[in-house]
């Protein structure tokens, strides 16, 4: 006769059970009735994961009728990143570990996303004229003001947080990514890069491994043109503030009068005001180039620069920013794109591409003349004309609170 239950199982079929599941796993027996699959429905069984704009479509009524009918047969699927029956359940700890975290992931970027939606759809209301053209342009174009995933580091940068926050993985030296959309022509325009803990620093901000507790870097801008395994700066058109202090601007090295105030690394934010004047043009033989205005500040306080680095820097800037902006020389035909090189392994940045996320306060901070309206990347106000702080300016939806909650001394991502 037939055993059930526990007598069907060997003493050493249940040890290994145990030893996959690392749980007791109750061998009682169980009724399961199992329908086929229909055929014309499991052709509609999708778990797209891509967060690109252009996956985010919209489905029929039909559509989302069939998935519904579909729940039951979608719990026995192992093809879902969220869904696991016994069989395919990772039987050991870091597997586990690995697909929850993969689950964590996915929700981070899904909330991103949608903030960042949000956020375009506020700006088509915006009083600012700029601000609304840039918003319909990013809501027409399926773009974000976020770190490129086809510019990641040609495979040596993980993003993750919805394209906010990019790590080094990869063994190449140098590793970039740059913003997916450029800055606004003929506008001051200002966005921010935040320096994350390395894994080697505990809670409390004490090494754990010196070795690579130090992060080395570069933040600035760049053109299409520039590799993604070149350090920014390195290349024509390009300019980079290195962890270092010293600023490379299109392969020449320029000093700080203030080199100790210059240098920043793990829990720093580097602030980036840039102008691009198309008025400035000029014929050269590669073609015409134009003149950015560019103004580095570390954690609020302006990077001066030596006189060498200032001689070609135009006699009309302000007299308060003149000694802290320099020239870049780029060709017209090109934009500007928000640039990161991270050096050092495992060194870890967030992207603040939106007024909301922004933690300069005022124009003294980053070096902005008097008079004019400061964007940031994303199109958003965060000084008008008439303000000098951001508390002059009113808020009516604060959807980053969280981002907004750590000062310049303490950055948490």
């Amino acid at each position: 006769s037939e055993r059930s239950g526990e007598d069907a199982f060997s003493k050493h079929s249940k040890k290994r059970a145990q030893r996959m599941m690392h749980y007791n796993v109750s061998f009682q027996p169980f009724t399961a009735t199992i329908h086929p699959k229909s055929p014309a429905k499991s052709n509609r069984m999708r778990h797209n994961v891509s967060f690109e704009l252009s996956s985010f479509r919209s489905t029929d009524v039909s559509e989302r009728d069939d998935d519904a009918s579909l729940s039951e047969e979608s719990l026995n699927s192992s093809g879902s990143i969220f869904m696991r029956t016994p069989t395919s359940f990772p039987p050991t700890p870091t597997s586990r570990l690995y697909y929850f975290e993969r689950g964590s992931r996915f929700t981070e970027n899904v909330i991103f996303l949608a903030r960042d939606q949000l956020r375009v759809e506020r700006g088509l209301d915006n009083q600012n004229e700029q601000t609304r053209a840039m918003s319909s342009a990013l809501r027409e174009g399926s773009r974000l003001a976020v770190f490129d995933a086809a510019d990641a580091g040609g495979g040596g940068i993980a993003l993750s947080c919805g394209q906010h926050i990019a790590t080094k993985v990869g063994n190449a030296l140098y590793c970039s990514t740059r913003s997916m959309i450029p800055v606004m022509r003929n506008s001051y325009v200002y966005f921010e890069i935040s320096v994350s803990p390395p894994p080697s620093m505990d809670a409390s901000g004490n090494n754990v491994n010196t070795q690579v507790a130090v992060a080395t870097l570069s933040i600035g801008l760049s053109t299409l043109e520039m590799p993604l395994n070149t350090l920014v700066g390195a290349w024509k058109g390009s300019v980079g503030l290195c962890s270092t202090g010293q600023i490379l601007q299109a392969g020449q090295w320029l000093s700080s009068n203030s080199q100790e105030h210059s240098t920043y690394g793990c829990n720093s934010t580097v602030g980036c005001l840039v102008y691009i004047d198309d008025t400035s043009a000029f014929d050269t033989w590669e073609g015409k180039n134009v003149v950015a205005d560019i103004t580095f500040n570390i954690n609020g306080c302006l990077i001066p620069l030596a006189a060498t680095a200032n001689e070609d820097a135009e006699s009309d800037a302000a007299d308060h920013t003149g000694d802290s902006t320099l020239s870049l020389v780029a060709p017209k035909a090109q934009e500007l794109f928000p640039t990161v090189t991270l050096h050092s392994p495992a060194t870890c940045v967030m992207c603040r591409f939106s007024a909301d996320d922004l933690l300069a306060n005022s124009r003294k901070e980053i070096g902005a003349p008097h008079g004019v309206t400061v964007y940031s990347v994303d199109g958003s106000v965060l000084l008008d004309d008439n303000s000098n702080s951001v508390e002059d300016v009113d808020d009516f939806l604060d959807t980053s609170s969280a981002l907004n909650a750590f000062p310049h001394e303490e950055v948490a991502l």
